[in-house]
């Protein structure tokens, strides 16, 4: 895999477009390349871009929290979305990435994103991504689920690996070296993305955790599930037979009794309905007396009946004849009008048309005056547009003109700046002519100058050292004299021998041991003690439950009871009622066949008024008697309804009291057995005969007492015990620094001896150097680098950096003089031609105005006083079809008004017929009404107003009223006599001797002993059902505990192997694996890096040691390396991590970001040389720094720098 190309527009300071082409030169050819560029610049940007384009995500904002949000254009977006590195301000950007995939193919992936409509206060839309196959232009993915297997199947990285292994974290591994195992574990896991572990040792815990207690809590419910003997259970059967027996034979008699006391009860009821039908008949024989002046109301009604339409069409046409007179004198009036009007219309016409005429020759004879107006005005807007043309010309070549002068002005005055320039630049490089020789061959100097710096900043380096490494023997061995001091006293102050530490924290272990065990064995029986006094108050409170419940079902009994007998006289009432009510239906036929043989012709029916009798039926009477007897029979079945639903209503809730005391009596034998089940563990406990042997009412506080001695006991003995543990803890901390001190002793000599030796080879290699360059620099400068190496060699890469800086700004301005001169001739050339076409068009100007003004005058004689040739037309069009208006609108209003006249002659002669036919129809009416109040004198005019004042509703109100009375009259007989007949039936069918009271007693006395068998047949029948299913359940727990067990078990095993609560136990075991196979690939980079050191498991599960090979082979921790050595073995772990993370791949580009800031000269001149052998190996590296030093030493750069208001650039050098 091997970058080929990176592109990125207007992501974070980065507007651009920019693009890095490593194909081209210098990147081509540079297998080192440095990105620079002050802090904040933008140089991550350019890493961000790779990342984005490949897999559309950035390693940095993954570590941001999820709910974090950042203000956007139109809301909120999460702090974590790629799309926010798109550059504030604009509307669209994008990262584009061409690579070599894993089959050879070149390919591009890109990434971009937008606003709506490409505005930068647009909305922010979804981001896109595509890969192209660059060799056959074929486009492979544009969505990116596609995308992403389409990606890494072409790159064999994905976005982990690739940050692994392309984009090296060697900052991590410097915290990996120093790191203890749990830390380092940590760490691999996380470099490695290999977390699974830790979630499969946790998981593994867990569930080891699960299976166990589900099998101690399948256990604990096997203890309250146990069964009857099978003898207990036949005797359980037994009674239950015996008492369901017991319980019929009692309903039987309850059965008899409840008879019995049904017919007393109906007795008395019918005795007071027969009293009740005997005043109901009074009452309605009084009500039919006291109606006698309404029922002769109803009979005047009735005869004025025909005749109340001919009163009401009297009052008619009363109120319609006087108006209708006074319409016709109205329209008469009008008529008279309407002529004089038509009149003075046909004058008008005729003036219209006489002044239409006039217009009309006016407009011919100026016709020809008009055509020759509009030739004149046509010819001077002719003349006018072109004079418009020629002077917008005219503008354009006076600006033209004036903007060449000033253009030949500038050109005049840049030359004359030039001039100067090179006058000032000739005098610089006189100044500077001593550097020419050595300028000329600069490239070749160089690399010898800095790698004379290189060794002159190595002996200086040196030198300043040789004093530390002296202190730091020194100091090495007063520390190790010091902690063996420190061991010496440390014993002395604890009082112990170093010997005798062991043996008394064991003894310790053990005492505690015992206590604890005490301790557990009392707060055992404490649990014991408490759960034997909750189940004694929970069986408390379930008897005065079931005491409630029992009262409460011995309450909805008696009110069945009485439900019952209300039931059964309610049903015989309805009975009863239905035959009444036959009996009357059958009556009422009989008495509507009377009615309709007393029916008369032209005579009003007696129940409905009505005059006419078609059928002779009586439907008024009918349907109100059938509604009647209808209402009765609905209300006797309402009563019997409410008596069935309130019955069934309290036997569904002595259904559930019977359920409550059924679940009171399970829960009351579950709380039996689980104190059976209880005594045996409290009887079994080794305290059990102490604690009988206390006080119960000080049984409590003398668990209490003991336990808070055993605890006061074990705290003592545990601070004893962690004493004596942490002083073995120091002690050995200590013994482990003496050995750590006289390591660090030994190996600051040998550093101290190495130094010498290191100082002596670079004061040698630099005499060499300087006697090898005394023929080309001066005796002053060799002093100076001798001196200062670094500040010598800056100032004369500068001196010589300006002088080759002068010479090409002097060739540059040389040949912009040229140019310059060049433009200024052909600025003039052109300048003259300007002022010529300015000169030709001023001309034409004038003579197009002289036409213009000659063109005004005519055009003036012809109009007179009007304004245009087209307003003189419009005018005299306008007064031909204002004439032609007026006269049309005189005909149509003369045509309107002829037309009025017919209509209202036509409508005079309607209401005139009309108003003759009203009044014979008056006459005609008071003529018959005046005969009929002449057969009819009792009716005066008083009696007959309010007779009329009657309307059709009241009449119908007063008849049913009066009908009402008569039907109540009768059938309060009826009922009478149905009462009389019932009562006799009843008494008939006498049923027992007993009196109401001895009844009542006797029923009570059975209803309690029917509610005691009720109660012991459902305790029994409880108690089977809670048999069966503890049989039941006991067989399901027995399989379930076994099954539980054989997974608790295979769970077990598995949690010993790799479980713990952290995860860290089987972390361990698989990142040891993995440290086995980093280590083996960090020491395949160390050989190519540096020979000298190698890494090896050691010290520890996890430990790391490294191997010095030039001193025999020797181990030593990994904190003895130096700055430098630390940089190179963790870029040899991170190159190690990226080999791991490829496989099989070859990868060739690879990206540093980290780690050179801190590091002192020596450390980065190992760095240097670290980077050039990754180079050498035919990689092509790139390495993100703002040091200064690294600059110097790397040539081709990537150089970010800053533009202002968050603007950076990018340019190849």
């Amino acid at each position: 895999m091997k970058i080929l190309a990176i592109r990125l527009k207007n992501l974070a300071s980065l507007a651009g477009p920019f693009e890095l082409d490593f194909t081209a030169e210098p990147l081509a050819s540079a297998g080192l390349f440095a990105i620079t560029g002050p802090t904040g610049a933008g140089k991550s940007t350019l890493l961000d871009a790779l990342c984005l384009a490949l897999f559309g995500a950035v390693p940095r904002l993954n570590n941001t929290g999820r709910d974090a949000k950042v203000p956007d254009a139109d809301g909120e977006i999460a702090t974590g979305d790629p799309r926010t590195l798109l550059r504030r301000g604009t509307g669209e950007g994008y990262a584009e990435v061409d690579f070599v995939g894993i089959d050879g193919r070149r390919y591009r992936a890109r990434w971009e994103a937008n606003r709506a409509r490409e505005k930068a206060t647009g909305k922010l839309q979804a981001s896109r991504q595509s890969l192209r196959d660059l060799d056959s232009d074929q486009l492979l993915a544009s969505q990116k689920g596609d995308y992403k297997v389409q990606l890494e199947s072409r790159l064999g990285l994905n976005f982990e690996q690739f940050t692994r292994a392309v984009m090296l974290a060697q900052s991590e591994f410097s915290a990996f070296l120093k790191a203890d195992d749990n830390e380092r574990s940590e760490l691999l896991e996380k470099l490695t993305d290999t977390a699974l572990y830790t979630r499969l040792g946790k998981r593994a815990f867990d569930k080891a955790k699960e299976a166990k207690d589900a099998h101690r809590q399948l256990q604990d419910q096997a203890v309250g599930v146990t069964p009857l003997e099978p003898q207990d259970r036949a005797e359980l059967d037994q009674r239950f037979n015996d008492a369901q027996q017991q319980l019929k034979n009692q309903q039987g008699q309850l059965k008899q009794l409840e008879l019995q006391h049904t017919w007393l009860k109906t007795l008395s009821e019918l005795q007071e309905q027969q009293h009740s039908a005997a005043e109901q008949l009074q009452q309605a024989q009084t009500l039919w007396d006291s109606q006698a002046d309404q029922r002769q109301t109803l009979h005047l009604l009735e005869q004025l009946a025909p005749q109340r339409h001919q009163f009401a069409r009297l009052a008619e046409l009363d109120a319609q004849l006087s108006p209708l007179a006074g319409h016709i004198s109205a329209h008469l009036q009008q008529q008279t009008e309407l002529g004089e009007r038509r009149t003075r219309l046909e004058a008008e016409l005729h003036t219209a048309r006489l002044a239409a005429t006039h217009a009309q020759t006016l407009q011919r004879d100026c016709a020809p005056q008009v055509q020759q107006a509009h030739l004149e005005q046509a010819n001077l807007n002719r003349l006018t547009q072109t004079l418009t043309t020629q002077q917008a010309l005219q503008q354009q070549a006076e600006e033209a003109c004036t903007e060449g002068q000033l253009a030949l002005n500038t050109l005049l005055e840049r030359q004359q700046q030039g001039a100067e320039r090179l006058v000032q630049i000739a005098a610089q490089l006189e100044h500077s002519n001593a550097l020419a020789p050595l300028a000329s061959a600069w490239d070749a100097y160089r690399p010898r100058l800095q790698q004379l710096v290189r060794l002159s900043n190595n002996l200086s380096t040196g030198r300043k050292e040789v004093p530390g490494l002296e202190l730091r023997a020194q100091q090495a061995s007063q520390e190790l004299t010091g902690l063996r001091n420190s061991l010496e006293i440390l014993f002395q102050e604890a009082g112990a021998e170093p010997h005798a530490v062991n043996e008394q924290i064991q003894t310790l272990g053990s005492l505690l041991q015992d206590n604890r065990q005490q301790q557990r064995a009392f707060e055992e029986l404490q649990r014991l003690c408490s759960s034997q006094q909750a189940l004694d108050n929970r069986l408390h409170e379930l008897q005065l439950k079931q005491q409630s419940v029992q009262q409460e079902r011995e309450r909805l009994s008696q009110q069945g009871i009485q439900a019952k007998a209300d039931l059964e006289v309610a049903e015989q009432t309805l009975q009863i009622t239905r035959q009444l009510l036959e009996r009357q239906r059958l009556a009422r036929s009989a008495s509507v066949e009377e009615l309709r043989g007393q029916l008369q012709d032209d005579q009003p029916c007696p129940v409905c008024g009505s005059a006419e009798h078609p059928y002779h039926q009586p439907e008024a009477l009918l349907h109100s008697l059938t509604r009647h007897d209808e209402q009765e029979e609905a209300n006797a079945r309402t009563v019997v309804d409410g008596l069935k639903e309130t019955l069934a209503q309290l036997r569904e809730k002595v259904g559930g009291l019977i359920a409550q005391q059924k679940e009171f009596l399970l829960q009351q034998e579950r709380l039996h057995q689980e104190q059976q089940a209880l005594a045996p563990s409290l009887e079994a406990h080794p305290l059990h005969e102490q604690w009988l042997a206390q006080d119960p009412a000080r049984r409590e506080q003398w668990l209490t007492q003991r336990l808070s001695q055993l605890q006061h006991s074990i705290t003592q003995d545990e601070q004893r015990q962690n004493a004596l543990l942490a002083l073995q803890k120091e002690a050995a901390h200590l013994q482990q620094q003496v050995q750590r001190c006289t390591e660090a002793s030994q190996l600051a000599t040998q550093q101290l001896a190495e130094q010498q030796l290191h100082l002596n080879a670079d004061s040698q290699r630099l005499d060499d150097e300087l006697s090898e360059l005394a023929g080309v620099l001066a005796p002053a400068t060799l002093d100076a680098l001798r001196d200062n190496a670094s500040a010598c060699f800056m100032a004369l890469d500068q001196q010589v950096a300006d002088r080759v800086a002068q010479l090409n700004q002097q060739r540059d301005e040389q040949a912009e003089q040229a140019e310059r001169a060049s433009s200024i001739e052909r600025e003039q050339y052109q300048q003259a031609n300007r002022r010529k076409e300015l000169d030709a068009l001023q001309r034409n100007v004038k003579e197009l105005g002289e036409q213009q003004q000659t063109s005004r005058h005519s055009l003036k004689q012809w109009l007179g006083d009007f304004s245009s040739a087209e307003q003189w037309q419009q005018t005299l069009e306008q007064a031909v079809e204002l004439a032609r208006t007026a006269q049309t609108q005189a005909e149509q209003a003369l045509q309107a008004t002829a037309n009025q006249l017919l209509q209202l002659a036509a409508e005079l002669k309607s209401e005139q017929g009309r108003l003759h036919a009203l009044q014979q129809e008056h006459d005609t009416l008071n003529a018959l009404l005046a005969q009929w109040r002449a057969q009819h004198n009792e009716l005066d005019d008083s009696r007959l107003q309010q007779l009329l004042a009657y309307d059709e509703a009241q009449v119908r109100e007063l008849r049913l009223q009066l009908q009402n009375s008569e039907k109540a009259v009768e059938q309060a007989r009826v009922l009478l006599q149905e009462r009389v007949q019932r009562l006799a039936q009843h008494q008939a069918h006498a049923n027992g001797n007993l009196d109401a009271e001895s009844l009542n007693i006797a029923l009570s006395e059975l209803h309690a002993q029917l509610a005691v068998s009720e109660q012991q047949c459902a305790e029994l029948r409880a108690q089977q059902s809670e048999d069966q299913r503890r049989q039941q359940a006991n067989q399901a727990l027995a399989q379930r505990i076994a099954q539980a067990y054989e997974e608790w078990q295979r769970w077990a095993r598995l949690s010993d192997l790799i479980g713990s609560g952290t995860g860290d136990k089987f972390r361990k075991i698989a990142q040891a694996y993995n440290l086995d196979l980093l280590v083996h690939h960090a020491n395949v980079q160390l050989r190519q890096l540096v020979r000298r050191y190698r890494l090896k498991r050691g010290g520890s599960m996890l430990g790391l040691l490294v191997m010095d090979t030039e001193m025999g082979d020797e181990l030593r921790s990994v904190h003895s390396l130096s700055g430098g050595e630390t940089f190179l073995v963790s870029l040899a772990l991170a190159l190690g991590l990226a080999s791991m993370a490829s496989s099989t791949l070859k990868i060739e580009s690879l990206f540093i970001d980290e780690g050179f800031g801190s590091l002192d000269p020596e450390s980065l001149q190992l760095a240097m040389d670290a980077l050039d052998g990754l180079q050498a190996q035919g990689r092509k590296v790139g390495v993100i720094s703002h040091v200064q030093e690294m600059h110097e030493r790397i040539p081709v750069q990537i150089q970010v720098r800053r533009q202002g208001n968050g603007l950076s650039t990018v340019e190849v050098k």
